[in-house]
């Protein structure tokens, strides 16, 4: 069974105050987004089942407004759950098998750079991706016995 999994980096956030947050910018990529992946979800007759956030606050801004957005376009629920393994200094040799064991069906992580190209080139060895601020990158994962393989299945970006 193929499972989906979709990596997208916080919306644009300045330092605002001293402190990175989403701003109009932002919102508005993170919305366009929003309703690419909703598409792309329905494309492939999957529904999102888990939201995974990192628990900074750029990060939580954009899932606010993934959830916001997300809402108006599906007729499902979902859980969030913020997680601390998510952030940008976050090693990806810890976090994969993390999502790969703590998560069924699609799932959704929202985080910064360095970590969600980590994660890309972790899943998908020798695919190099830049991730710009509100982009998604899409994967298919099978699992068979201990060992597992992704592919991919979409990238987009609000630029």
């Amino acid at each position: 069974m193929m499972r989906h999994i979709a990596i997208m980096r916080h919306g644009d956030a300045p330092y605002i105050n001293g402190e990175r947050q989403i701003s109009e910018h932002g919102h508005q990529q993170v919305q366009h987004m929003v309703r690419w992946y909703a598409q792309h979800l329905a494309e492939q007759n999957v529904q999102l089942e888990t939201l995974l956030v990192s628990p900074t606050l750029r990060a939580q801004q954009t899932a606010d407004t993934f959830e916001k957005t997300f809402k108006d376009l599906v007729d499902y629920d979902w859980t969030r759950q913020t997680e601390s393994l998510l952030t940008s200094e976050s090693d990806p040799a810890m976090t994969i098998p993390f999502v790969e064991e703590a998560t069924q069906g699609t799932t959704v992580l929202i985080s910064h750079m360095p970590l969600v190209s980590h994660l890309w080139c972790g899943w998908l060895p020798g695919q190099s991706q830049y991730f710009p601020t509100a982009a998604i990158g899409s994967l298919g994962l099978t699992t068979d016995g201990s060992a597992s393989s992704a592919r991919k299945l979409a990238f987009s970006s609000p630029e």
